[in-house]
């Protein structure tokens, strides 16, 4: 059993994680890729999106478990946790969450709430091709995390396509 003072004496003892690793190796794993950060799906959401193009490739992250509270040592993240929970989730933007990493040198992040409710699964391709011009917020990497660079209003969730903004 793991008594508080235990765990008092491993965080003083762990290591202070290095800044610039824990970014490196996350965008070793995750650049090119999308996340979806979440804090649970309506129900049938997920099982919907699984079934459209690419719908399974996205990482899906909930917020809702404990890594993401901030009485969890921050030591003991993984890079996507750190990343998540320090500039993701700070944004304050309604989830679920886009989040597109770029390569290595910008994250783009858009909400996937429409239409008072969180978009249709069907949608999520649209937005993610969207996201290209119009992200609400651009995330660039920086020494010591992040800078963020608002472009859209939270506010605004029109996808432009072919047939105009809808």
């Amino acid at each position: 059993m793991v008594t508080a003072w235990m765990r008092r004496a491993w965080d003083r003892l762990a290591p202070v994680p290095d800044l610039q690793a824990r970014k490196r190796a996350f965008f070793d794993r995750y650049a090119g890729r999308t996340l979806i950060v979440h804090e649970g799906f309506p129900e049938g959401w997920l099982g919907k999106l699984v079934h459209e193009p690419g719908g399974g490739g996205h990482f899906r992250i909930d917020a809702r478990q404990p890594a993401f509270r901030p009485d969890t040592p921050a030591r003991r993240l993984y890079p996507v946790q750190w990343l998540v929970r320090e500039h993701i989730l700070p944004l304050e933007l309604p989830r679920p969450v886009l989040v597109r990493v770029e390569g290595r040198d910008h994250l783009r992040v858009r909400h996937l709430r429409r239409h008072g409710g969180v978009c249709d699964p069907a949608e999520v391709g649209m937005i993610l091709e969207d996201m290209t011009e119009r992200p609400h917020v651009l995330l660039y990497p920086e020494e010591d995390g992040f800078s963020v660079d608002w472009v859209l209003d939270p506010a605004d969730n029109l996808v432009d396509t072919p047939y105009g903004l809808i």
